[in-house]
């Protein structure tokens, strides 16, 4: 009793990730703080943007440094972002030093390394994409591309086109502050793929989504407050913006999720959830909602530009329509689990096809496959192994089939091939086919268990459907009582 009171009252040990977290945050607060305090004061331009240098400094150190202690299975992603914010932070003191000295022509050489940190960030985001997302998921792609044609028509109609409008700008200038706006767009769409993609969901992932929309905000308040209010743009709240944003993708970096942030999944989050169409609808009515309002105001935006706008985004929409009902279709006669047809769509494909050898004088042959001692795998190794059992199993019965065969799942751990055009001796030497395929190999259980997997198969010939289900199941059972592991074939 008195050593499990001494286990209790021992104080638990923070993880050292956590403490180097909690630490990261600490400091990030007291730079924000200073910063803005400091603003309020007469002190030297370098003081006061000091702290605002020393979180820019630090980040990439961070991303380094944690990447190197958690060791992510996948590092090219992070080491690029480090490269980017490496980049970043030289060009933050290029720029501080160009303020100190009061030179502000553009384009300057603190713009090619900013140019350059776009790069290296793009890649990294989509490294990480690529890794998390099973395939191309296209209908999160469709959605970025909604909400960036949405964007960039605000970017453009409030930003770009006062910036390239101003006459008294050289080009070079224009060039360069309109490149901005866009890259900071091409950040953000990406941001918006990354957050609507497949993938792990957890802190990693919302502490980088934080990163990207506080940066993209910050960039767009400076853009909006230097080129069309004429505020002073080192104001110490905009340096706080761009400090939480830079001590968010640190933190992200230290965190301990990094180890499976990447990870490829095959699950992929609702496709079309309330908030996220929601979100579609907002962007969608963006460019209808920006004419009226430039109109309210006497400035009517370019109507070919507002037409092309609607015309992408309406197109976009019925490619995402298209999608949606391709895949509710997808799933009406798709088993969940193995991908293969189910049931429903199973007995219809048989129907179909029993009908078409009736008028050409052909058979059909049927196989129903049982995978044997199923219920021991369940019951001694959890549900979850079942799974991949079934998905294993679905698996090799495809790559064995006839290319013009229907395989289906018809149950449980029950399988169907319809195969036409199938003479009982040719259906025989497939039904062996099949049984040897599905018992070639092992199956993982889990991490440390392999189970060897074999199937009974009952095979039959005939033109009607019931006739071949029920003589199939017969010829099913008949295997099942002969000792499983084994085909037998009956005729109707």
């Amino acid at each position: 009793m008195q050593a499990d009171q001494q286990d209790v009252s021992r104080p638990r040990r923070r993880p050292a990730g956590g403490r180097a977290l909690y630490a990261w945050f600490l400091v990030l607060a007291v730079c924000i703080v200073t910063r803005l305090l400091l603003g309020r004061t007469t002190e030297s331009y370098l003081v006061v943007v000091a702290p605002y240098m020393l979180v820019s400094i630090v980040v990439p150190v961070l991303i380094l440094a944690g990447t190197l202690r958690h060791r992510p299975p996948h590092r090219a992603g992070w080491l690029a972002l480090a490269a980017a914010q490496a980049l970043y932070a030289v060009g933050d003191g290029m720029t501080v030093f160009d303020d100190w000295l009061g030179q502000f022509l553009e384009p300057t050489p603190a713009d090619v390394v900013y140019f350059a940190y776009y790069v290296f960030a793009v890649t990294a985001i989509l490294t990480f994409i690529r890794r998390r997302t099973p395939g191309w998921d296209l209908p999160s792609a469709v959605d970025a591309l909604i909400l960036s044609c949405s964007a960039g028509l605000l970017t453009w109609v409030y930003l770009v086109q006062p910036l390239t409008s101003d006459s008294e700008l050289p080009l070079a200038a224009k060039l360069t502050q309109s490149a901005y706006p866009v890259l900071d767009l091409m950040l953000l769409i990406l941001a918006v793929r990354l957050a609507m993609g497949a993938g792990t969901r957890g802190p990693v992932l919302h502490l980088l989504l934080t990163s990207l929309v506080l940066m993209f905000g910050a960039d767009l308040l400076y853009a909006v407050l230097g080129a069309v209010s004429g505020e002073a743009t080192s104001a110490a709240w905009l340096d706080a913006v761009w400090m939480a944003s830079l001590g968010a993708l640190g933190a992200a970096a230290l965190h301990p999720g990094i180890r499976t942030f990447d990870r490829r999944t095959d699950t992929a989050i609702p496709d079309a959830s309330p908030g996220r169409l929601v979100l579609l609808a907002v962007a969608v009515l963006m460019a209808p909602a920006v004419q009226m309002i430039e109109h309210l105001r006497g400035t009517d935006v370019s109507v070919p530009l507002a037409s092309a706008a609607c015309a992408v985004m309406f197109l976009l929409v019925l490619a995402r329509m298209a999608g949606l009902v391709s895949t509710q279709r997808r799933a009406a006669v798709t088993d969940g689990l193995t991908g293969l047809y189910n049931r429903r769509a199973f007995e219809e494909a048989l129907a179909a096809e029993c009908r078409r050898a009736s008028r050409h004088g052909y058979e059909v042959g049927l196989l129903i496959i049982d995978v044997d001692h199923f219920k021991r795998v369940n019951d001694t190794y959890g549900h979850p192994a079942g799974d991949r059992m079934l998905r294993e199993v679905a698996d090799r019965l495809r790559a064995n089939a006839r290319a013009d065969s229907v395989v289906g799942r018809y149950g449980g751990e029950e399988f169907v091939i319809l195969t036409p055009h199938a003479a009982p001796a040719t259906l025989r030497d497939f039904a062996e086919r099949i049984r040897t395929g599905v018992a070639g190999l092992p199956v993982q259980a889990d991490d440390n268990v392999l189970l060897g997997v074999t199937v009974s198969v009952g095979a039959a010939t005939g033109t009607t459907p019931t006739d071949l289900l029920r003589v199939a199941d017969a010829a099913l059972y008949e295997a099942k009582a002969a000792g499983r592991n084994r085909s037998v074939l009956s005729t109707t």
